[in-house]
């Protein structure tokens, strides 16, 4: 690590942030007993806050890789089994419409192979039962798949498992994770009660203009809607896994066999361009022969994305408050971090091929998941993806990629996550799942 000063990351941060249309950003790196932070922008327009080291921004999706270590201490206590059903921990809850999904285990949640549908995003109350809340209103929706036969990205699928957390410890899910998790790992920068934020410098989203309110969705925290922090705490959450479940201090969070679990590939990720494959928790990829691991998220106030990567005893993260714009940033620093500092060669976005042929009858059909449809037609330019969310209507061309795999043309329609389209196979050699990048659609 000495291809690179702080003055070289907080250059690279004052740099991007305004190339690519960010508020206010963080980036931090962490090795062994150091950590580099950068910090660029503001954390609240309307007041004329800077951002600093201090300020903590929302997180959103990468807090599922901390719901998954809570899962993973119940694991190491001997109160669950990775492969034991989810009914059996969840005595009178419904997770889907049928019965086949009481064959759903934790580790199929934590994998995303559960089936379940991603679910609603629907408002909840501020109590501290709002996650059993959130579950009453996904009893009715199908699977998209049946468990463990295929990939879907579900914040269903991980606000049971912070149901699940709840159940076995008698804690609602942001009291387990702040005295399971956050304290003893040393993470004093890093809440998600509401009541803790004013003890925090804060910053909010601007999409452009200031969003509010801060979160609608507790019952949605486990998935990823409450839990704010800085890089560097985020950078040192990573850390754990470099130290085989240890904080930095040496206190004992997972066991290595856990870390091992947590890191070991249980389904490969049809959208490439998002991962290679999921583990027990944290996605997975290969960059130059080098392995990664990690999680990305994005709500209406914040972006992240955490890597960390064994081989190098490397975590880095990044933060910001203009959520669509918060993947192409951390594309963009990845791609110097790794690529000019590290040197390894992180893969380029990949480009059309229009020398592929495409069978287009393969995917023409309509596709459905909870709030969301799509059709795939053809017209004279070729294949197209239609997207109907919530009323909301986008058309987008796409461009083969790859076998079974699409690059839509207008980025929107993955919300600007820079994912690509892919394809799921039937028996009859037809496609019955549309991959929205994370997101699974199944065929009407």
């Amino acid at each position: 690590m000495t291809n690179f000063t702080t003055a070289d990351l907080q250059d690279l941060c004052e740099r991007l942030r305004p190339e690519l249309d960010v508020t206010g950003a963080q980036i931090a790196i962490a090795q062994g007993d150091q950590v580099w932070q950068a910090s660029s922008g503001v954390a609240n327009a309307e007041l004329g806050i800077p951002v600093t080291e201090n300020t903590i921004f929302q997180i959103g999706s990468t807090t599922k890789v901390y719901t998954a270590v809570l899962v993973m201490q119940l694991v190491d206590a001997g109160l669950i089994d990775l492969d034991t059903p989810v009914a059996e921990y969840l005595p009178g809850v419904r997770l889907a419409a049928g019965e086949e999904w009481r064959k759903i285990t934790p580790r199929h949640l934590m994998s995303m192979t559960s089936g379940l549908d991603n679910g609603p995003y629907s408002d909840t109350s501020r109590n501290d039962d709002s996650a059993a809340e959130y579950i009453s209103f996904i009893g009715d929706i199908p699977l998209t798949f049946p468990p463990g036969s295929a990939y879907g990205y579900s914040n269903a699928s991980t606000t049971v498992s912070g149901l699940l957390v709840e159940r076995m410890t008698g804690q609602c899910w942001d009291e387990a994770l702040r005295d399971k998790l956050l304290r003893p790992a040393g993470l004093t920068e890093s809440v998600s009660l509401f009541e803790d934020l004013a003890y925090h410098p804060v910053s909010v989203g601007h999409t452009p203009e200031v969003a509010r309110p801060w979160c609608p969705y507790r019952g949605l925290g486990p998935a990823g809607t409450t839990l704010a922090t800085t890089a560097r705490d985020l950078a040192r959450f990573g850390q754990i896994f470099l130290r085989g479940g240890k904080a930095a201090d040496g206190t004992t969070l997972l066991s290595e066999q856990a870390v091992a679990t947590m890191q070991t590939p249980q389904v490969s990720v049809p959208s490439k361009v998002f991962a290679d494959s999921w583990c027990v928790g944290p996605y997975q990829k290969t960059w130059d022969g080098t392995e990664i691991f990690g999680h990305s998220g994005t709500t209406s106030h914040g972006s992240s994305t955490l890597l960390w990567v064994p081989e190098l005893d490397l975590s880095v993260a990044t933060v910001v408050n203009t959520p669509h714009r918060g993947y192409p940033f951390a594309d963009a620093v990845f791609t110097t971090i790794f690529r000019d500092w590290l040197g390894v060669a992180k893969p380029a976005r990949p480009v059309a091929d229009p020398t592929l042929a495409v069978d287009a009858s393969l995917y023409v059909g309509e596709y459905e998941q909870h709030d969301t449809s799509y059709i795939v037609g053809t017209d004279d330019a070729g294949l197209f993806l239609e997207m109907n969310q919530g009323g909301e209507i986008l058309r987008t061309a796409l461009a083969p990629i790859a076998e079974h795999r699409f690059l839509p043309i207008d980025d929107s329609v993955t919300g600007n996550h820079t994912w690509d389209i892919a394809f799921g196979l039937g028996p009859d050699g037809r496609s019955t799942l549309l991959h929205n990048g994370a997101f699974a659609a199944r065929r009407r």
